[in-house]
């Protein structure tokens, strides 16, 4: 009989603890608590979400960028399929190609000046020959 005489108590408790008035604002902080724990701790917190927002700005940023370049690009085959004047001008600027009677004329610099930048293009690789052919004979 004591034994049921200690256990109302208990229960008197568990009823004033657990009713719901108490466990609605217990569960509103516990959810609020985890929520921020996630955000500041998380595998996904705030720092990776910013990081891959900056991220997708960039590569917003890149696709626009390229989508542009494609533009030109396309503009470009274009011109080069119709134009046979900007193939020639393709042909003669970047392959050094030249017309029958056609005079090239190399211009050659000071020895003591030093070359600020190598270039790769056609006629400054002829200018090296040039002068190195000059120079043995």
């Amino acid at each position: 009989m004591q034994y049921l005489e200690e256990k109302k108590p208990l229960r008197n408790i568990y009823k004033k603890v657990f009713r719901a008035d108490n466990i609605l604002p217990f569960l509103f902080v516990s959810i609020l608590l985890y929520s921020i724990y996630t955000l500041t701790f998380g595998k996904h917190n705030l720092k990776v979400f910013f990081e891959k927002k900056q991220q997708e700005v960039k590569l917003q940023q890149d696709i626009q960028r390229l989508k542009e370049e494609n533009k030109k690009l396309q503009k470009l085959i274009q011109k080069l399929k119709s134009d046979p004047y900007i193939i020639e001008k393709m042909a003669r600027e970047n392959l050094g190609l030249v017309k029958e009677n056609d005079e090239i004329f190399v211009i050659l610099e000071d020895k003591n000046k030093e070359k600020e930048a190598k270039s790769d293009r056609w006629i400054d690789k002829i200018k090296r020959i040039y002068k190195e052919y000059y120079l043995n004979n």
